[in-house]
């Protein structure tokens, strides 16, 4: 395979040719200011980030179906090998992790984790509507990611960074960097050279990766390493008025504006949008639709928050049903629900609660789902838990 590549570089326009690629695994300049902590040893990179991008991109704004979760700040440890080994043989990526970008936020496979579809294949969460402007959301475990091309990401780092200098936008999970060459010069397009896993050969036979340039974006389709756990994380889920975990329920609620402040112990997470075709159980337990509405969805902790939940399914019902639960009997001082444009709350008869939703995945790499408080062991396995 190695050989052949050669065949085409040979064969390639001398443009091509002239692509030398910097992958800068312990240069603290090929990050950016949201990875800390680096560390190198002969065959390792080691980092620390928040898993939040820049606070100017604009992290959920452009959603059209939201699952009800919120960017929050995890304890992510990532570990690069800096001595990956091209193998002939690929590997398919999965639903989850398949890498982690320059400002240390995870990179998935473009799938949602739902279930698959008549075809056998899940929707994309780029089709599904599911990612922002920049290519991001919030997974079930409250971690944004990137399910394409780090749009924003990228545009911040500039032509410099990705052309001239030719340096990552990423790593993926076996060691090879990930570039964006062509995003901003097209002289610099490599799409016509790539193999199926979207990588290629430098001219000093170094092997990258290359995001594509226009929709779907994608970052890559296999990997040509091994691919191998490259990441720990720590994170405390958040919990509803019973103490009992909230993973949100995928809901029509195109995400217009986004807050997060922090009050005390508590960082209060708000969204605003307009919720769509959905149908919603009131106090008397009657049912009505809502074709179009504005409003908002919150959570500051399990006794401030407003969200919506699954009703349990009746024979009446047709479809699904969905129930506000508002609460507001413990909400920060300096944080004022009253002044938040909500939906009607539901005061009927409690609703059994409802786990989460099935990923058709089985359990997450390494066994269980991280311990409730978010400490003991970090989850093991290629990657974040994945969280979707």
């Amino acid at each position: 395979m190695k050989w052949l590549m050669g065949i085409v570089w040979l064969l390639a326009p001398a443009s091509a040719l002239a692509h030398t690629i910097e992958p800068c695994y312990c240069d603290q300049g090929c990050y950016t200011n949201e990875v800390t902590k680096l560390t190198c040893t002969p065959d390792k990179a080691r980092f620390k980030s928040t898993g939040l991008p820049a606070s100017t991109d604009s992290q959920m704004i452009g959603i059209r179906a939201s699952n009800q979760q919120f960017p929050a700040a995890h304890d992510f440890e990532f570990e690069i090998n800096r001595s990956p080994r091209y193998q002939q043989n690929t590997t398919a990526t999965e639903p989850g992790a398949i890498g982690v970008a320059v400002n240390g936020v995870p990179l998935f496979n473009p799938d949602t984790q739902g279930p698959a579809g008549a075809t056998g294949k899940r929707p994309t969460a780029f089709d599904a509507g599911e990612l922002d402007d920049c290519g991001g959301h919030a997974g079930r475990g409250d971690d944004y990611h990137y399910h394409i091309a780090p749009k924003c990401l990228i545009e911040n780092l500039g032509a410099d960074h990705v052309e001239k200098l030719k340096k990552p936008i990423g790593f993926a999970m076996d060691g090879f960097p990930i570039l964006a060459l062509g995003w901003f010069e097209k002289s610099n397009d490599v799409e016509a050279l790539l193999d199926l896993c979207r990588g290629m050969f430098d001219e000093n036979d170094s092997y990258f990766y290359n995001v594509m340039n226009k929709p779907k974006w994608d970052i890559l389709n296999c990997f040509h390493g091994r691919p191998r756990g490259f990441a720990r994380d720590r994170w405390r889920p958040r919990l509803d008025k019973n103490q009992r975990e909230i993973v949100g329920l995928p809901i029509r609620f195109e995400i217009q504006s986004t807050q997060r402040q922090t009050e005390g112990n508590d960082v209060c997470h708000t969204m605003t949008g307009r919720l769509s075709n959905e149908q919603i159980l009131t106090t008397s337990g009657q049912t009505r639709r809502i074709s179009s509405q504005s409003g908002s969805i919150f959570h500051c902790n399990a006794q401030c928050y407003g969200l919506f939940f699954e009703a349990e399914r009746k024979p009446q019902f047709r479809g699904r049903v969905l129930y506000y639960d508002l609460i507001t009997e413990r909400c920060p001082i300096g944080f004022d629900p009253s002044q938040i444009k909500t939906f009607e709350a539901y005061l009927g008869p409690p609703q059994p609660y409802k786990g989460p939703p099935p990923t058709g995945r089985g359990p997450a790499p390494g066994g269980n789902r991280p311990p409730a408080d978010g400490r003991g062991p970090p989850p093991k396995g290629s990657g974040p838990p994945p969280r979707g």
